[in-house]
C-alpha cells in the first residue's frame, strides 16, 4: 500500500483489489463505510439498528469475474469514496457517497469500454443484521406491542417485490416488523436469493460498446417505515445529481479559518474537521454532537467529548455549538446534577460525573468570548435558564469540595470522570483544573453579562483559592509536574497527559508550565522515550504506567492500551495547544497520531490507539481537536477575555 494527499485535501491510496481500503462516512440520520471493493462494510441508522452483516459486490467483465490482484486507486474526502481500477478492457470508476439529510447510501459504477465491446455485470448480496434490529427495538422501546411486533415479525412472511419503473427497477423489502431495504436502480435489475421478505443478493449490467462510457446507478436505504428514517430510494435515484452535488459542496466548505500551507495539513484539516461535523445529530429536540460512530444506540452527546468537539467548530458553525450547550442544559436535572451524557430523550447517562460541569461551564464560556451572543443565557431549559444550569452544577460540585477548596473524588464516584478505567480518588489534578476554569468562567459571565459584581466576586475568590491548593499540594517539584490523583494514603505520581488543562488555562506560573511541558515532550511523546519500548508511535497518555493495579480497570488494566498510555489523539492536540502557546515546536502531537494511523489504514480520526493493542473507533468528534489548533494558530483562544 502506498499513499498520498492531494490537492483538494484528499488521502489518496494505491493498493490492490482485494484489500479493503475502509473509510467512515456519516450524515444527521445514518453512519456507513465503504470498503475500497464498492462494498459497504457497515450501515448503522442512528438511535435504530445496525443493517448488514455483511456486503459484497461481484464484477463481472465479458462473463469473467475481475481479477482480485490487480490495482485500484482509491480517494477519500468527507463523505465520498472513489475506487478506480481497470480490468479486461474497461475502466470501472466506483463512487460512494452520501448526502447531507437522507438515509441512503449512493453508488455509481462509471464503466468505460476502451479496447473493446464489453458486457459488464455486478451481482450485490448482503447479510442482514437481525439481532440488531430486536436488541435495539427492545432497548429503546420495550414494551407489550414491541414484542408482539418482533414475535409477528418472525412469523409473518412478508412481501417482497421487484418492478420496473419509468426506466429504473424497485425492489422492495420488508425484513421484519417494521424493518425494511429498499433499493432502486437505474437500469434494468433482478432479485435473486432473498431472505424472509428481502432480496438479500440482486444484479445488474449492460453492454457497452467500445469508447463508451456508461453509469449504472442504484440508491440503497434501510430503516423503520414510518418514522424519520425513512428514505423514498425512487426518488433518491431521480435526485442522484443533486444528492452527488450536495456532497461536493459539503467537502468544498471544509476550509480552515486560519491559513494553513501543504497537502497535508489541508487533508489533515478537512479529515478532522468532518469528524466533528459528521457526528452532528439531530433527533426531535435533541440537537448536539454525538462522541463517535459507536455512540449512537443509544443516540447521546458527552459533556466532556462535545467540549472538545466544539472547539473546531465554533469558527465555522457557531449555531451548532449554540444547540448543543441547549442540549446538553437540558440534561441538568433541577438539583444540579450532572451526567457523563445526555440520551436522545434528555434522560441521563452514568450519573453525577465530576467533569461534566465544569465542560458545561467551560463551552458556554467560550462561546460567549467568541460569540458575544449573550442571548443564550436567557434560553429556558430544564432548570429554568441556560445561566441558572450553570450556576447551579457548580453549586453541585461544591458540595464535593472539603476545606482546600478542592474536590474530593471518593466512594461510588471515583470513576466519574473521562478517565473511567482508572480508580483516581481524591485529589485528581485533571479534575480540579477544569473546576477551577469554571469558577473563573462563572465569575466573568456575572461580572460582563450579567453585571452583577456580588456573585462575580464570589466565585472569583473561590477559584484563587483553589488554583492555590492545586499548586501547594499536587505540585511535584522533584519530577516538575503535577501529579496525577493524590489520597491520604497513595500517590499516583505518574505524568498524565490530561493535566496539561493547567497549562491550557493558564493555572500555573511560567516557570512550572515550561518544566511539566519540558518533561512531557520527554516522556510521552514516544520518539523522545526509548524506555517505553515500542518506538515512534504517538504521544502516551501516561508515564511511567499505573502502578497501582488494584485502581486499573478492563482495558486500561494492560500498559500501551486505553488510560493507560494509549494515544488518545484530542488530549495530543490539546496537549499541541498548549506547547503552541509557550512557544514551543508542537508538530510533534499535533500530527503523529494521524500520520501513524494512515499507514496502518485508518484513514478517519481515531478516538484512541496503541502499537501493541486494537484500535478504538473510527470517525471519532472529539479527535477533531487537532483542526482546532489549526484555526487558532495565534495560540490566544483561552486567554481572550469577555467582553460586551
Amino acid at each position: 500500500m502506498s499513499y498520498k494527499y492531494g490537492a483538494g485535501g484528499e488521502i489518496i491510496v494505491a493498493e490492490k483489489f482485494h484489500k479493503k481500503v475502509c473509510f467512515d462516512v456519516a450524515n444527521n440520520l445514518i453512519t456507513a463505510q465503504f470498503d475500497g471493493r464498492g462494498g459497504i462494510s457497515k450501515y448503522a441508522v442512528m438511535n435504530k439498528f445496525s443493517v448488514f452483516s455483511a456486503f459484497y459486490p461481484q464484477y463481472t467483465i465479458n462473463g469473467v469475474p475481475i481479477e482480485y490482484m490487480s490495482d485500484k486507486r482509491v480517494e477519500m474526502l468527507g463523505k465520498k469514496q472513489i475506487t478506480t481500477f481497470s480490468e479486461k478492457g474497461a475502466e470501472i470508476t466506483v463512487t460512494q457517497f452520501l448526502d447531507t439529510k437522507s438515509n441512503c447510501i449512493y453508488v455509481e459504477n462509471k464503466v468505460s469500454a476502451l479496447d473493446c465491446d464489453i458486457d459488464f455485470d455486478l451481482t450485490t448480496n448482503f447479510g442482514i443484521n437481525f439481532e440488531s434490529y430486536v436488541q435495539q427495538l427492545l432497548a429503546n422501546r420495550l414494551s407489550v406491542g414491541n414484542i408482539s411486533k418482533i414475535i409477528g415479525g418472525l412469523l409473518k412472511k412478508n412481501k417482497r417485490g421487484v418492478c420496473d419503473l419509468d426506466g429504473m427497477t424497485y425492489i422492495k423489502g420488508d425484513v421484519m416488523g417494521d424493518f425494511y431495504i429498499d433499493v432502486a436502480v437505474n437500469c434494468k435489475a433482478i432479485g435473486l436469493e432473498h431472505e424472509r421478505g428481502c432480496y438479500n443478493q440482486f444484479a445488474f449490467g449492460g453492454k457497452i460498446a467500445k469508447g463508451e462510457t456508461k453509469a449504472f446507478r442504484y440508491v440503497i436505504s434501510a430503516g423503520t417505515r414510518g418514522d424519520f428514517t425513512f428514505c423514498d430510494v425512487k426518488r433518491a435515484l431521480k435526485n442522484f445529481d443533486n444528492a452527488l452535488s450536495d456532497c461536493d459542496v459539503y467537502a468544498s466548505s471544509l476550509k480552515c479559518p486560519a491559513p494553513i500551507q501543504g497537502d497535508f495539513l489541508n487533508a489533515y484539516y478537512k479529515s478532522l474537521l468532518n469528524a466533528s461535523l459528521s457526528n452532528y445529530k439531530e433527533l426531535g429536540k435533541f440537537k448536539g454532537f454525538l462522541a463517535g460512530i459507536v455512540y449512537q444506540f443509544p443516540a447521546r452527546t458527552y459533556y466532556r467529548d462535545a467540549y472538545w468537539t466544539v472547539l473546531s467548530v465554533l469558527p465555522v458553525r457557531p449555531d451548532l455549538v449554540r444547540n448543543e450547550i441547549i442540549t446538553l442544559a437540558n440534561g441538568i436535572s433541577k438539583k444540579g446534577e450532572c451526567p457523563s451524557a445526555v440520551k436522545f430523550n434528555f434522560k441521563n447517562y452514568w450519573g453525577d460525573h465530576y467533569d461534566s460541569p465544569s465542560f458545561f461551564v467551560l463551552m458556554l464560556y467560550d462561546y460567549l468570548v467568541h460569540t458575544k451572543d449573550f442571548s443564550i443565557l436567557q434560553e429556558k431549559v430544564k432548570a429554568g435558564r441556560v445561566i441558572n444550569s450553570a450556576n447551579l452544577v457548580l453549586q453541585r460540585l461544591m458540595k464535593e469540595t472539603d476545606e482546600s477548596g478542592l474536590l474530593v473524588k471518593g466512594g461510588e464516584y471515583n470513576r466519574r470522570d473521562w478517565c473511567d478505567n482508572v480508580f483516581r480518588s481524591t485529589y485528581v489534578t485533571y479534575d480540579e483544573a477544569l473546576y477551577a476554569r469554571a469558577l473563573f468562567a462563572m465569575s466573568e459571565i456575572y461580572k460582563v453579562c450579567l453585571n452583577d459584581e456580588a456573585k462575580s466576586k464570589a466565585y472569583a475568590d473561590k477559584y484563587e483559592k483553589v488554583v492555590k491548593s492545586i499548586n501547594d499540594l499536587l505540585w511535584d517539584e522533584e519530577k516538575g509536574w503535577f501529579v496525577n490523583y493524590k489520597s491520604d494514603n497513595f500517590v499516583e505520581d505518574n505524568l498524565s497527559i490530561d493535566t496539561v488543562v493547567m497549562v491550557l488555562f493558564g493555572l500555573t506560573d511560567e516557570q512550572r508550565a515550561k518544566r511539566m511541558l519540558d518533561n512531557m515532550q520527554a516522556l510521552l511523546e514516544s520518539k523522545n522515550n526509548k524506555e517505553q519500548g515500542a518506538g515512534d508511535f504517538g504521544t502516551l497518555s501516561v508515564y511511567p504506567f499505573y502502578k497501582n493495579t488494584k485502581d486499573i480497570v478492563q482495558k486500561s488494566s494492560l500498559p500501551y492500551y486505553y488510560h493507560n498510555g494509549g494515544d488518545w489523539p484530542y488530549l495530543s492536540c490539546v496537549y499541541a495547544y498548549a506547547k503552541l502557546m509557550k512557544g514551543m515546536d508542537y508538530n510533534y502531537p499535533l500530527t503523529r497520531w494521524f500520520e501513524y494511523n494512515v499507514e496502518k489504514g485508518n484513514y478517519t480520526p481515531i478516538e484512541f490507539f496503541s502499537p501493541v493493542h486494537p484500535d478504538g473507533s473510527m470517525l471519532q468528534a472529539w479527535s477533531s481537536t487537532g483542526a482546532f489548533v489549526l484555526s487558532y494558530p495565534d495560540g490566544d483562544f483561552f486567554t481572550k477575555k469577555l467582553e460586551k
